[in-house]
């Protein structure tokens, strides 16, 4: 397909809103290589690490269910701006948290945050950008990775500084985002007037492929927020490199997105993600398989790379099938199976971990990965002229 510029019209509006997006990934990010530490201040318990990053999914499923559709009916700015509100007052909420359910409200704000934000937000860029879905998705997606990659760096670095900066820092930028976010206005977009039930649009051809192949990847980030943090402090790493390995891990992931979202422009997003899903699984259970800091990264900084054409091409394939009335809606569906898994398998990571170790826990990620990467396999008449 050939390279089409964004029109001029929309270039600074892009620039607000992927900042805002990056500000409240920024937000979330900066807690994630805190949670051994919060949990060792205050005393709470191992188990309370699965309900710590399990319940916030679980509002971000609400949200992405029953709040994000109604970005098709021209609630986009609307429902950005609820997103960077609760992103603020959860942060602030934190400088002052010291009991066990104080810290999980806050972090379920932060999960209704991303719910109601991040698929409005790719209605928004899809309203810029119809014909290149690819590119569009994957500008919100590394944007997002950049804000989750530079929060737990600089959660570390601040909290050696002062325990409540990591929280102040990131509510600062929000409010200032939210002062420009007016700026931001979707590009000529379809209106739902008439709809398709939620089974209709898994009906459509590609779309429950691309759903399930966008969402694969959810069963390993509820198992990695709730459980990293926990093990490599284990291992005896301080809270400042766990930020550093988290980047280094991450980096090649957002490094190659803009390359993913150009592939999945150009041939069969699914068959693009199938192959990439496969050349990654070892990768999945060798997180289980080394106990040191360094071949964790290695292989956690493989792993991450192919993620890039994984995750971004289910969800253009997605928005290829998908009507352009109900692109909230169908980005939303996405969001709302990988929470599903997310959810379930951060409430199990906790457990699994305390009683059986990494390598059970790895192990047992990417089995049920594999099952997923099964299923759309077994789907051979939508994906068998995959290039």
């Amino acid at each position: 397909m050939p390279s089409q510029r964004l029109p001029s019209v929309y270039r600074l509006p892009r620039i607000i809103l992927l900042s805002y997006i990056a500000t409240m990934m920024l937000g979330i990010g900066v807690v994630f290589s805190l949670l051994a530490v919060i949990q060792d201040r205050f005393g709470f318990p191992t188990w309370s690490l699965g309900l710590l990053a399990g319940l916030p999914l679980a509002m971000s499923l609400f949200g992405n269910l029953f709040l994000a559709p109604f970005a098709d009916r021209g609630w986009e700015i609307r429902l950005i701006g609820l997103g960077c509100g609760l992103v603020v007052v959860a942060l602030l909420w934190m400088v002052f948290a010291d009991q066990l359910w104080q810290w999980i409200a806050a972090r379920m704000l932060l999960g209704l945050a991303e719910g109601s934000a991040v698929a409005a937000a790719r209605r928004v860029m899809l309203s810029w950008q119809p014909d290149q879905p690819g590119r569009a998705l994957g500008a919100i997606l590394m944007v997002m990775y950049g804000g989750i990659l530079l929060g737990p760096p600089l959660g570390g670095f601040l909290y050696e500084i002062e325990p409540t900066l990591p929280f102040i820092t990131p509510a600062v930028f929000g409010m200032v985002a939210l002062m420009f976010l007016p700026k931001v206005k979707p590009g000529e977009g379809q209106v739902v007037t008439t709809r398709l039930s939620r089974r209709g649009l898994t009906a459509l051809q590609g779309f429950l492929s691309g759903l399930i192949m966008a969402a694969s990847n959810w069963i390993y980030i509820g198992v990695f927020d709730t459980i990293w943090s926990r093990y490599l402090t284990d291992l005896g790493v301080r809270p400042l490199m766990i930020g550093v390995g988290f980047v280094v891990i991450a980096l090649p992931s957002m490094l190659l997105i803009p390359v993913g979202g150009r592939l999945a422009d150009r041939i069969n997003p699914i068959g693009l993600a199938l192959v990439a899903s496969l050349l990654g699984l070892p990768f999945l259970a060798g997180y289980g398989l080394v106990s040191t800091f360094l071949p964790l990264l290695v292989v956690g900084a493989f792993h991450s790379g192919i993620w890039a054409f994984v995750t971004l091409p289910g969800q253009a394939a997605v928005a290829r099938s998908a009507p352009a009335s109900q692109a909230s809606e169908a980005q939303g569906m996405i969001e709302a199976t990988g929470l599903t898994m997310a959810a379930l398998s951060a409430f199990a990571a906790a457990p699994l971990y305390d009683a059986y170790g990494p390598r059970t826990l790895f192990l047992l990620t990417a089995t049920a990965t594999a099952v997923l990467v099964l299923a759309v396999i077994l789907r051979r008449p939508i994906w068998k002229n995959a290039f």
